[in-house]
């Protein structure tokens, strides 16, 4: 919505306008005493995986200008952590999730597919049979999330946590909704994820909440940004025939103005 109206804006003043993204700060490893490992068994399914650990949070209540905000698009606050995942979604349109360290078996994220039917418990204390075709996100033990789709119930920040692991994934568009629908879960992150997210955002938007949990729950960067990207998504080229754009549109639209609401978009 917001680059809509910078683009109705642009065109009103015939100039860029004062489009203001997220400030774009790149967080760097304050200690390394945390040995952390990620794994990805189906680069298919999940093309993009990026995170990083923060240790040392404290998990409470929001302050009230993120209660209010997030409150005012109708998400119910939780905690500290959870309404900052929420609020960098909805500014960004990247989903996070935020696992406890403390149950990541193995101090190892590895996002794969079961090899058979198993039982997991999501959030909401459901059992769930998760097959075959399930993007899981697992320790070295046992599965610890429905990718993109649902979290577990073991595994999600509870107000003892003192430490998190940021994720910040691409997922396969086709994958999330062909799961989604097979649970009948429509989740907030499932709705972007099975419409096609950035694969370019994964570490803008972790970057971005990972600075907004340490000034808001405090903790530090431990250990170094995980990134795994094996084979770059180059973006994609879109051709515009600037005399199909007339006739559709039925009006001529001088090149540049077209230029000015593409670039704002």
């Amino acid at each position: 919505m917001a680059r809509d109206l910078a683009a109705v804006m642009a065109v009103k003043s015939g100039n860029e306008t004062g489009l203001k993204l997220p400030h774009d700060i790149t967080i760097k490893s304050q200690n390394t005493d945390f040995n952390f490992d990620a794994e990805v068994l189906d680069a298919s399914a999940c093309p993009r995986y990026s995170g990083v650990c923060i240790k040392n949070i404290t998990v409470t209540d929001s302050p009230e200008w993120l209660k209010n905000r997030i409150s005012a698009i109708g998400i119910k606050p939780i905690n500290n952590i959870v309404d900052i995942t929420n609020y960098v979604m909805h500014e960004t349109g990247q989903p996070l999730h935020a696992f406890d360290v403390a149950e990541i078996a193995g101090n190892k994220i590895i996002v794969k597919k079961p090899h058979s039917t198993e039982k997991f418990i999501t959030l909401d204390g459901v059992e769930r049979n998760i097959v075959s075709h399930d993007l899981m996100i697992c320790n070295a033990k046992e599965a610890m999330c429905i990718a993109g789709v649902y979290g577990g119930l073991k595994s999600g920040v509870k107000p003892t946590t003192k430490s998190i692991f940021l994720e910040s994934a691409y997922f396969d568009a086709s994958g999330i909704r062909k799961t989604a629908k097979h649970y009948n879960l429509k989740t907030d992150a499932s709705f972007r994820f099975e419409r096609g997210t950035d694969p370019g955002a994964t570490i803008t938007s972790l970057n971005r909440a990972a600075q907004l949990i340490q000034q808001i729950a405090g903790g530090t960067i431990s250990g170094n940004v995980i990134d795994l990207y094996p084979v770059k998504i180059e973006p994609t080229q879109v051709t515009l025939n600037l005399k199909r754009c007339a006739q559709l549109i039925g009006k001529e639209i001088p090149e540049s103005q077209i230029k000015l609401i593409l670039k704002q978009l």
